[in-house]
């Protein structure tokens, strides 16, 4: 069956015949006629012989050293093809047949990982920690003292940085699962989140727990809400975790403070669960808190902070709901040293990962965001830029280990790519999906809503041109695997 290119170059030839035939009086200026001639055997040939074609202008091309000997030696016409031809060679990778046969791989027994022994991996602990962020680099903001000590000081001597979310405000059951099976949101069809797939999907979906318990952990999450959001309590041992536990399943007493669990009652439960684990395995303990879930108003709590933030842009009302945010932080920074001062003692290799899943979205008393208002993005209709929507998108995120004395180095990461770097870090073998992942990852940090940042944290809406084969392939795979599994 003829291509669409091919009907049209045919198409061209003819309208070019008809008009010549009909003799007309005009002539074409030489340039012109040499221009239209090249295009005619450029056409010509690419039906004739298209591989042929395409095979000698792509070595012309690869033979020019820049861009500027690239036009001096190939010209309009040839140019054009070529980038024609390149296009079309990028297409041709991302065959059905290609994805397949990564499909193929991604299912076989015989690819995947064999169990390893409890003293060559560590025991990790993931928490998501609700709206968590470090509010101390917002510009124009300051405070009696420092609200997130805890946080600050073991970024001086843990892997810490910027964590790149994929929503802003909420969304927090799809932020997690992109964390868990390294799929992007934005691979989905249009309507679709990661949360709302048919249920058969989620039993065949890659994932970190189903990776960890393949090669030998025990795995549990932990909630210190109930079950009524996100399809927890179905998802969640779908995708590979032998438990999943809400608040009403608490072996402690829980505690609240505000409307919400209090995270230090949260950070007791977790420690409760890990000294009842089967010390002879290796185990994944993923924790999911509630404490600083909005709303933020001066009644959240019945005291305030103690910490005084202040900033010239904000009123006096304005920094009375800013408060409830710095209680809600700090007692998520407190639960934090909870959770370093009991692993620092245990006797097991411990990996703690600690991150904001989105940034909170604080409405102050004219409706304004915390964020407009200091100048972080810009103000109501103004326009986003990519470096707005990036900064919208950015919580805050810490790995500390009780057994490495030379950490990983600092770095931005991703709800694309952490799963990722916390199994590389850990030691843990991959199986052949999160070794494609690995694959990607020297080019792609985070792809959403057309939003591309690279690995070195550039946030552009402009992907660059050398980029968009492998988005192409990193979108067609992971279709693939979430429609045909």
């Amino acid at each position: 069956m003829p291509t669409g290119w091919t009907i049209g170059a045919v198409v061209l030839v003819i309208a070019v015949l008809v008009v010549l035939g009909r003799g007309e009086s005009w002539r074409l200026p030489v340039p012109a006629a040499f221009a239209m001639g090249g295009i005619l055997l450029a056409v010509t040939l690419s039906c004739m012989s298209p591989g042929l074609m395409q095979s000698a202008v792509l070595r012309l091309e690869g033979s020019a050293a820049t861009q500027l000997q690239r036009n001096q030696k190939m010209g309009v016409v040839l140019g054009l093809y070529a980038a024609w031809s390149n296009r079309l060679e990028q297409e041709r990778m991302i065959t059905e047949e290609s994805v397949a046969a990564l499909m193929e791989q991604f299912r076989s027994e015989e690819a995947q990982p064999a169990p390893v022994a409890l003293d060559q991996v560590p025991d990790i602990v993931f928490i998501t920690s609700e709206s968590f962020f470090d509010l101390t680099r917002l510009p124009g903001l300051t405070f009696a003292q420092d609200p997130l000590p805890v946080y600050h000081a073991l970024a001086e001597t843990g892997t810490n940085g910027r964590f790149l979310s994929n929503t802003y405000g909420g969304g927090t059951g799809n932020v997690e699962m992109e964390l868990l099976t390294g799929l992007s949101s934005a691979a989905l069809k249009e309507g679709d989140t990661i949360t709302t797939l048919p249920s058969e999907v989620y039993p065949t979906l890659p994932s970190l727990p189903r990776l960890m318990k393949q090669v030998g952990y025990d795995t549990m999450a932990v909630h210190s809400h109930n079950n009524t959001l996100y399809r927890r309590a179905e998802i969640y041992p779908a995708v590979g975790f032998d438990q999943m536990l809400f608040i009403d399943d608490f072996m402690t007493q829980p505690e609240m403070d505000g409307p919400y669990t209090s995270d230090a009652s949260f950070a007791r439960e977790l420690i409760a669960r890990y000294e009842a684990r089967d010390p002879s395995k290796p185990f994944f303990l993923y924790g999911l808190s509630m404490e600083n879930h909005q709303g933020y108003t001066p009644e959240k709590y019945a005291y305030d902070s103690g910490f005084s933030p202040q900033a010239d842009a904000l009123n006096q009302t304005d920094l009375d709901i800013l408060d409830s945010l710095v209680i809600g932080l700090n007692h998520a920074d407190a639960s934090l040293g909870m959770l370093v001062d009991y692993f620092s003692q245990v006797d097991r290799p411990v990996m703690l990962v600690f991150l904001g899943d989105h940034l909170p979205s604080l409405n102050l008393e004219n409706g304004d965001t915390l964020y407009q208002r200091l100048g972080v993005v810009p103000e109501k209709g103004g326009e986003e830029s990519a470096e707005s929507m990036f900064e919208l998108l950015t919580t805050d995120y810490l790995v500390w280990t009780n057994y490495e004395t030379q950490p990983v180095p600092d770095r931005t990461d991703s709800c694309s790519m952490l799963g990722l770097h916390v199994l590389q870090q850990a030691g843990i073998p991959l199986d052949p999906y999160f070794s494609w992942l690995a694959s990607v990852e020297p080019q792609l940090l985070l792809y959403r809503s057309g939003l591309y940042v690279d690995p070195a944290g550039v946030p552009t809406f402009a992907v660059p041109e050398e980029t968009q084969a492998m988005l192409n392939w990193y979108t067609a795979v992971q279709r693939s695997v979430v429609y045909h599994p």
